[in-house]
């Protein structure tokens, strides 16, 4: 990346260092990845640039989101002890890498979806009607209201916002639930 203050300066720069990598270097640049824009359009490293700011770029909030969606999948048939230290390794190291940048606009409401999807993962777990009544009963939930959740038809998603008030943000994080925004806001010293 090399900065230069005009476009027709930035073309001149970009021939000769072009030149320079291929004739003395014996290097190939790749036309795709090398190229001339102004500051606003620039993505590095998972960093867009706009206004003297530097944040997150879009394509990277999206494999983070697709990252988290493939951990917190209720398909993945590990323990939750395993998938949870997983999830935090890779949040964690998300955030030390990432944190030094202004916040994303979609990342405001990640904490919620994602406590979403540990609750449908637990649900997927519990299995049977049986098994949900009983470890409903365990964390409190009145007979009634237990046996109709257990039973119920829904699907996973659904029953996962019905689990909210049961396996609060509170009780997740007990069990070892990275907090998205928590990590957001313990990297705040970099900023």
């Amino acid at each position: 990346m090399i900065l230069v203050g005009s476009r027709k300066g930035a073309e001149k720069v970009m021939a000769s260092v072009t030149t320079f990598l291929e004739r003395r270097l014996k290097l190939r640049v790749n036309p795709k990845k090398s190229q001339v824009l102004r500051v606003a359009k620039l993505e590095f490293l998972g960093f867009a640039f706009h206004a003297g700011r530097m944040r997150i770029s879009n394509a990277s909030m999206l494999e983070f989101r697709f990252r988290l969606k493939r951990y917190s999948c209720r398909n993945w048939f590990v323990s939750m002890e395993h998938r949870l230290a997983k999830l935090r390794r890779y949040v964690v190291g998300w955030m030390n890498y990432y944190g030094l940048s202004e916040p994303h606009g979609h990342g405001s409401n990640l904490t919620g979806w994602l406590y979403r999807r540990i609750r449908m993962c637990y649900w997927v777990i519990w299995r049977r009607p049986r098994t949900r009544i009983k470890r409903l009963l365990n964390l409190g939930v009145h007979l009634t209201r237990a046996v109709g959740l257990g039973r119920s038809s829904l699907w996973p998603w659904k029953c996962s916002r019905l689990l909210g008030l049961v396996l609060s943000p509170e009780w997740l994080a007990a069990q070892g639930v990275v907090s998205p925004t928590a990590e957001w806001k313990r990297c705040a010293h970099l900023r």
